[in-house]
């Protein structure tokens, strides 16, 4: 008897403003979403450890299916302040110009099991073109994570898609 995967499902849709300039891609899959990763200023890492989420069934019933991770990157500029004497300090701020840049971002990026558990897959990943539609088993397990979410999951340089890489 098989586990029922719908609720770490991402349903997975082209991107309506995006739509007029992308190849009909055929038919888009779901895509197991795994966990979730909080960052800071930046992207997370390849390798870098995702929190799986609560009651996702274990390796062996997800193995050869294409995963992905929740991440939400917390958007800040470094503010490096030079005092009198030659020394220096280092702080943060979300919109340090006041041009209305946005406080959190969030994107699905490619998730592969390693090692024993779950991390942001190795690659460089750009966004596609491509949304996931994210069910509410999962959004109410991650607090202000919204519905629709860009995927990255393009690799640039070759042009080729997760997990065809």
């Amino acid at each position: 008897m098989g586990t029922d995967l719908s609720c770490f499902s991402a349903r997975i849709q082209v991107d309506p403003y995006h739509a007029p300039y992308l190849p009909d891609g055929g038919r888009l899959l779901s895509m197991l979403v795994v966990g979730y990763h909080a960052a800071f200023a930046t992207g997370p890492r390849p390798g870098t450890p995702i929190a799986v989420f609560d009651r996702l069934p274990n390796r062996t019933l997800v193995q050869g299916t294409a995963a992905l991770a929740l991440v939400r990157v917390e958007y800040a500029t470094e503010i490096t302040t030079v005092a009198p004497d030659g020394g220096s300090e280092i702080s943060w701020a979300p919109d340090p110009f006041g041009i209305g840049l946005p406080e959190f971002g969030w994107r699905l990026v490619p998730a592969q099991h390693t090692g024993g558990r779950w991390v942001i897959a190795h690659g460089c990943w750009a966004a596609g073109g491509r949304q996931g539609v994210l069910p509410r088993s999962l959004t109410t397990q991650v607090p202000g994570a919204p519905t629709v979410v860009t995927v990255h999951e393009h690799d640039p340089r070759t042009g080729n898609r997760w997990p065809s890489t």
